[in-house]
């Protein structure tokens, strides 16, 4: 990492040397089994080890051993989805390194350990309904005394979930005792997310993700508390769909038999996700992005496959909807039905992004078309588009569209549409002054696939890429910018995005990681405290590199944030600028 991006991850470092100093928790009645040298780390934490940071924390200065035996106990307990995230976390809470980057600074506990161990949890939740939606309730709270059990609170499950993960960050392994322990305790937290709709979008049209890899990346959606997963499956390079009633599409579009999700697929995903408290967003993607349908069923398709493909389409390969044909809306109509069923949230994503008008007004089917019905493309388009909108709500889904639905093509969309922000941040003052709900994914802050060129330039190196959104960048992004108080209560959340051109199994973990952490953090615990205090990057990094080595020690390819003796010692590293110089 170079200087100059050191410097900008941290420009307060003065704020932290204010961090307190206690009496070194290694010089405790009990001598260590083991001794650890090597070069020096501090840590001040000056915040708790807790992704994201709760809401409302308090913590003592004593420092208690928990036992490997952990027991959970109550009523919440015996809920299905919760006695499942008990096994899940009886192995996430005592993961250990030896020899770890970032040791635990046990000189900010007390050096004397309270006599007694946490060896048991009660969970208490008001209601066992398992339901999840935007609206659920995430919400827990968090005790743990210096003596006795431990108690999560939570009015669903989904919170109690939520509450485990915190529990399972507090608790630190000391190599040289070889046990674990929660320092500073007593602690007492409070918590909830500021923002109901937390995602991420995931690309697996343009490079396919079995299964097992989605199911990976849920996992850790959960841990850093987001609770959607947005599934982008379809686009132009592939239909891995199998349709109940069109399989041709798939049979064709596919990338082979392998490449494909049956419905079984999605169900166990679906199901998968809700037990980690994740919603599951499917987007049809059309009428644009639609080439690989017209495989399958050439009719429903315009402009399939055109070469030179520039002028056509955004990126090869061409092709869309044709949106004059009668056969489309039947297919569209009959896939929505299907996945009407297979996807069980609320929330419906209808696309509408990227057309390219070009590719219709060459389309001689849809030219005469308009000339027999007397209409112009524009209007053929938003007649396509609301109807097929209409039909999404008649299963009683809400729809999202992407933002040109609202903004460039200026369609007379009900206001109950959720509007997609994407194309630069100036799009959320432009959609909520218009009194539309909306998601933000601004590209210049949360796109996390920029910033390693552009796949449809290729070879030609003149054509630059888009900038890199590091961790900073994403950390630092207030979508609440100049908006007024009633247009920043319409933004219900974000989604950070990773299409799929430059990112695949072999290397999503890297991209995603953490800086959708970092993401995760201003989703839930806002840009402020109850206090009112600003949170901010300088205080941030110091929980966020211990924990991407959380998430490393748990089997995650997250990428570093900076060298190992930064983050070791990042007061050493992340300095203010010499105003000398």
């Amino acid at each position: 990492m170079h200087a100059g991006l050191s410097s900008l991850l941290c420009v307060a470092a003065l704020v932290l040397t204010a961090a307190i100093a206690q009496p070194a928790f290694a010089a405790a009645s009990n001598p260590p089994s083991q001794v650890i040298q090597g070069i020096p780390a501090v840590n001040p934490v000056k915040q708790p080890w807790i992704w994201p940071l709760p809401q409302n924390w308090e913590r003592g200065s004593n420092t208690l051993k928990v036992s490997e035996r952990i027991r959970f106990e109550g009523k919440g307990a015996r809920q299905p989805i919760i006695s499942k995230a008990i096994k899940r976390y009886q192995n996430l809470m005592f993961k250990k390194e030896d020899y770890p980057m970032i040791p635990y600074n046990w000189s900010t506990t007390d050096n004397k350990p309270s006599r007694s161990s946490l060896n048991t949890v009660v969970i208490d939740i008001e209601t066992t309904d398992d339901h999840l939606d935007m609206d659920t309730d995430e919400s827990y709270t968090l005790t743990i005394p210096v003596n006795g059990k431990a108690v999560i609170q939570a009015e669903t499950i989904y919170g109690a979930l939520h509450g485990l993960e915190t529990l399972s960050q507090l608790i630190q392994y000391f190599p040289e005792r070889r046990s674990y322990y929660i320092p500073n305790v007593p602690w007492k937290i409070s918590d909830f997310p500021k923002y109901k709709h937390r995602g991420i979008l995931l690309d697996t049209s343009r490079h396919y993700y079995t299964v097992q890899e989605i199911e990976k990346i849920i996992d850790t959606l959960s841990w850093n508390k987001l609770n959607v997963f947005h599934w982008h499956m379809l686009d132009s390079t592939s239909f891995p769909y199998v349709s109940k009633k069109y399989p041709e599409l798939a049979a064709k579009g596919a990338y082979s038999p392998r490449h494909v999700y049956t419905a079984k697929d999605i169900r166990q995903i679906v199901q998968y996700a809700k037990e980690r408290g994740v919603r599951v967003i499917p987007e049809m993607e059309a009428p644009g992005h639609s080439t690989a349908w017209g495989y399958g069923i050439p009719e429903i398709a315009s402009c399939l496959n055109t070469q030179p493909y520039f002028g056509y389409t955004v990126q090869p390969p061409a092709g869309q909807l044709n949106i004059a044909h009668p056969k489309t809306k039947e297919v569209v109509y009959g896939l929505i039905d299907e996945w009407a069923e297979l996807f069980p949230d609320s929330f419906f994503h209808a696309a509408g992004d990227e057309v390219i008008m070009q590719c219709w007004s060459n389309d001689t089917y849809i030219t005469d078309y308009l000339k027999k019905n007397n209409q112009t493309l524009m209007e053929l388009f938003e007649e396509f588009v609301l109807d097929m909108e209409d039909h999404v709500r008649q299963k009683n889904k809400t729809v999202m569209v992407w933002q040109e639905m609202l903004l460039e093509y200026h369609f007379n969309l009900p206001k109950d549409t959720v509007i997609q922000v994407w194309i630069g941040s100036e799009g959320v003052k432009e959609v909520t002054e218009k009194g539309y709900k909306t998601i933000v994914s601004a590209q210049n802050f949360w796109y996390l696939d920029l910033g390693f060129g552009r796949p449809r330039s290729n070879p030609y190196p003149e054509v630059q890429g888009a900038g890199f959104n590091h961790w900073n960048r994403v950390y630092s992004y207030d979508m609440r910018a100049n908006l007024t108080k009633e247009e920043a209560d319409l933004i219900l959340g974000a989604e950070a995005t990773m299409w799929g051109e430059l990112a695949d199994p072999n290397n999503i973990e890297d991209r995603l990681w953490p800086r959708a952490a970092a993401f995760a953090e201003r989703l839930w615990s806002g840009y402020e405290n109850l206090k009112g205090e600003s949170l901010i990057s300088a205080d941030a990094i110091l929980r966020l590199l211990p924990w991407r080595e959380r998430l490393v020690l748990r089997g995650v390819r997250a990428g570093p944030l900076n060298q190992g003796f930064c983050t070791r010692n990042p007061l050493d590293c992340f300095q203010p600028p010499n105003p000398n110089k």
